[in-house]
Parts: C-alpha cells; sequence; structure tokens
C-alpha cells in the first residue's frame, strides 16, 4: 500500500533545505575545526578529517598520524541528527598525505502511516558519508590533494538518494603562512521521489592561515575560510586555536552563513592531548531560534 507520509517527506524534504541536496556534505563534524567556526581548509595542527575538507593540508602537517572517533549533535533544535564518524590520516615522509573517513548519522525516528491512515510501523531517517583523500606535495611550497566519497541520505523506506562527490586542492605554506584554494563538493545533481534534480552545496573554497611557536612551549593558529557556493551564496569563517606545552588547547571562532544550508554561528572549544591520546570537544552558540543552537561535538583519537 502507498505510505503516504513517506512520499510526502521524500519529496518535500529536499525543497525545504534551499533546493540543495544532502546538506550535511557542507557539515563540520571534527570539534577541532568546529570549535574555529568550521574554518578547516588549512588547518594542520589536526588532519584526522582531512578527508572530508583538504587532503593537500596533510603533507604540511608536523604530524605522522592524526586518528579519531567522533560524535556529534547536530541541530539539536531542528534536525535532532546524531551522528558518529571515524576518521584518520598519515603523513609521508612530509611529501605523501593519506586521508579516510565515514559518518554516519541517525535523525528520530517518525510514524509511517498507509493509504488507510492505519499505522505499518516507524522509520528512521539516515545519512552516510564516505571519504578518501590522496595529496602530494610536490614542490617544497606546494601540494595538491584529491578527495572522492560518497554521499547518501535514506528519507523513507524506498525513497533515498546519493552521489559521488569530489574535493581539489592546492595548497601552500611558507615560514607559517597558509593559503589553499580549490573546489569543494563538486558532485553531479540527484534526482528526489518527485523526478525533480537537486544539486549539492558546491563551491569555490580559499583558505588563508597562519601559525606559529613562541617562548618554546607556547603555540597559536588561525585560520580563515571562504566559501561562494554555485547556487549564489557566499559565506565565511574564522576561528582561532592557542595551546600550550601540546598539552591543553583552546578555541574560538565565528561562522557567517548567509544564505547557505549551513546557518550562522560563533563557536568555541577545547582540547587536551597527552602521550598522543587526545579528547577535543566544539559547542555552537547561536540565536534562540537558529538551527545550530546547542550543536555539539566530541572527539577521542590519537595524534602523533
Amino acid at each position: 500500500m502507498r505510505r503516504l507520509t513517506i512520499i510526502l517527506i521524500a519529496i518535500v524534504l529536499p525543497l525545504v533545505m534551499s533546493a540543495q541536496a544532502l546538506p550535511f556534505v557542507a557539515a563540520d563534524y571534527s570539534p577541532v575545526t568546529a570549535a574555529k567556526g568550521g574554518a578547516s581548509v588549512v588547518e594542520t595542527s589536526s588532519t584526522a578529517y582531512a578527508a572530508f575538507t583538504n587532503a593537500a593540508a596533510v603533507p604540511f602537517s608536523r604530524l605522522k598520524g592524526d586518528f579519531a572517533f567522533g560524535y556529534s549533535l547536530w541541530q539539536p533544535s531542528s534536525l535532532k541528527t546524531n551522528v558518529i564518524g571515524l576518521a584518520g590520516s598519515y603523513n609521508i615522509n612530509n611529501k605523501v598525505g593519506i586521508a579516510a573517513g565515514f559518518t554516519y548519522g541517525m535523525n528520530p525516528e517518525y510514524e509511517v502511516f498507509d493509504a488507510g491512515g492505519v499505522s505499518d510501523g516507524f522509520f528512521r531517517p539516515s545519512q552516510t558519508q564516505v571519504n578518501l583523500g590522496v595529496s602530494w606535495r610536490f614542490i617544497k611550497y606546494l601540494a595538491l590533494g584529491v578527495n572522492l566519497g560518497y554521499a547518501g541520505q535514506k528519507l523513507a523506506e524506498k525513497h533515498g538518494y546519493g552521489a559521488f562527490t569530489s574535493d581539489i586542492f592546492l595548497m601552500t605554506e611558507v615560514k607559517g603562512f597558509k593559503a589553499a584554494l580549490g573546489i569543494s563538493n563538486l558532485a553531479s545533481k540527484v534526482k528526489s521521489a518527485s523526478g525533480d534534480k537537486f544539486a549539492l552545496p558546491s563551491s569555490l573554497t580559499v583558505g588563508l592561515g597562519y601559525s606559529a611557536d613562541f617562548a618554546q612551549k607556547h603555540s597559536i593558529d588561525v585560520n580563515a575560510d571562504l566559501d561562494y557556493y554555485f547556487h549564489k551564496a557566499f559565506t565565511a569563517a574564522v576561528g582561532a586555536g592557542y595551546t600550550f606545552n601540546d598539552l591543553l588547547s583552546v578555541r574560538a571562532g565565528y561562522h557567517y552563513g548567509g544564505k547557505s544550508v549551513i546557518p550562522s554561528y560563533a563557536s568555541a572549544g577545547l582540547g587536551v592531548k597527552f602521550f598522543g591520546v587526545t579528547i577535543d570537544c566544539a559547542y555552537l552558540i547561536a540565536g534562540k531560534d537558529s538551527p545550530m543552537k546547542n550543536t555539539l561535538s566530541l572527539s577521542a583519537g590519537y595524534r602523533f
């Protein structure tokens, strides 16, 4: 029998999301960069989630390896998505970088009714993203990175869609100053249950940053991202972090969302590293009517 609730959700949901399919590909589930307003493109102090941002950052990192298991409560006042993730990167002689990541998100279940109005059970929408990245630092000051992945969303038992995605970046670093240019979430359009086609939130992305150590036990890093989305939206993110003795980190930032799928928010977070074991958290601050309010990200991992 026809499941009217399912069909309505499968048709309407993409339209509600500013005509952008799979909007979660633009989300930042890394607590390190989420705490910096989502400014992630030139992040080198933590590269575990580079497969979702910019793999070209891995060869410029001082880290050899960075691995993390994370949890995010995304947009708890609206979508209420519980996202778990596993991600990591490996730096081979500051020449070649390898990164991989997986996220799985679950939304609250809803009751399904058949055409006669009789309950036909419950369904829980879900989302999945799998990415693999590789980068090559082909000269001292320049690296090329490519991410390839798949993102899919299941809105109902027989109604879901997905797309293969890609990111490509060039990145440079000179005396602590970092810059990157590339395209994020490049993908073909996906088709909804109604037959309409919707684009992913693809963008032309610029990243800028600066990192420095001073007085032996102190380090700072400042990042900024600028995105021009191909559906004519503009976003900007800026964030900074301070680390004491490679042990305790404090981070903060701001994200301007404009008309994009990720609304504006401020952010703050903390990180602890002890014998390589890391614990990081980020908390997003937004207005009472914003879906970003009270979004929380946590991760535990190993960084060396």
